[in-house]
């Protein structure tokens, strides 16, 4: 629940879903909890999960907002912590990420210096051992977001939940993959983010990440592309040329692979259809800043 310590500064919601691994939504929980910023409520979303979480109840009940829902995917999780959301602002943090202890404090300081309705920082991946520090390319560049690799990731974004409310934005429930990028691209359109450059949350990266698979790069982006990109007002002002050839080779090339398939031989395929688009998406990213 919020915390005890009476503050004027804001009441951020963090989300929170959770499917699988309670050790790991325990190591996230435990990284809100030591944030020196000290109004916010937690939302844990349990999306079906079949593990025992007794122990984790028993341990945080009184530390967070607790929901359980049948599986959707993480889309329809974080959909219904923002609908339970108390908090002027709403933080997103995935059960296996973690945060900075200043993350929040931070964050919404710059917010509220800056007149932002959202924000972002750089963020670490951990994982094997190994830590690297993903740098990102300063505020004016974002411009509208290009989803080449994850720049903003789902665990640094802070954002006023009326802007969504108000303009009935949300995970696209019917995406498998890319909910976050198609969700960024649609508010990036109307309000610009702020880039808070500091590292201030940690990623988890796993060997089996499905995101990082050729074939669902092509799938994915196709979707998005259709499902947002298109729709937005003079987007091939926006988007261009290189860029939208570079989709017209994932078009392509989501013709002769599955998004789905777990074979070798289908993603083998696949990266052979990615590698041109790939090289196109880092050409436009290099030449053309403002997308």
């Amino acid at each position: 629940m919020r915390n005890d310590d009476k503050t004027s500064l804001p009441l951020v919601s963090v989300v929170i879903p959770f499917y699988r691994n309670v050790g790991w939504l325990c190591e996230a929980v435990d990284s809100v909890l030591q944030q020196d910023y000290k109004n916010y409520e937690i939302i844990v979303v349990n999306d079906g999960s079949s593990e025992d979480v007794s122990e984790f109840l028993d341990r945080y009940q009184n530390k967070i907002r607790y929901f359980y829902k049948e599986n959707g995917g993480a889309a329809s999780a974080r959909n219904l912590g923002i609908r339970e959301a108390q908090g002027e602002y709403i933080a997103f943090l995935d059960s296996d990420d973690l945060w900075k202890e200043n993350k929040l404090s931070l964050q919404i300081a710059e917010m509220i210096k800056h007149n932002a309705v959202w924000s972002y920082c750089d963020f670490e991946t951990f994982g094997d051992n190994t830590k690297t520090v993903v740098k990102h390319m300063t505020k004016k560049d974002i411009g509208i977001y290009n989803f080449v690799s994850p720049y903003i990731g789902t665990p640094t974004v802070v954002i006023q939940k009326n802007i969504l409310i108000l303009n009935s934005f949300q995970f696209d429930e019917n995406l498998k993959y890319g909910q976050d990028a198609f969700l960024w691209e649609c508010i990036i359109d109307k309000y610009p983010i702020l880039f808070i450059n500091q590292c201030l949350a940690s990623v988890r990266i796993r060997g089996n990440n499905a995101g990082k698979r050729a074939s669902v790069q092509i799938k994915a982006r196709v979707k998005i592309y259709d499902k947002c990109i298109k729709k937005i007002p003079n987007y091939k002002k926006k988007k261009s040329f290189i860029y939208r050839t570079a989709i017209s080779f994932c078009r392509f090339g989501g013709l002769f692979v599955k998004e789905d398939s777990k074979s070798k031989f289908n993603e083998l395929i696949a990266k052979v259809f990615f590698l041109c688009p790939y090289l196109l998406f880092k050409t436009d990213r290099l030449f053309n800043k403002n997308f």
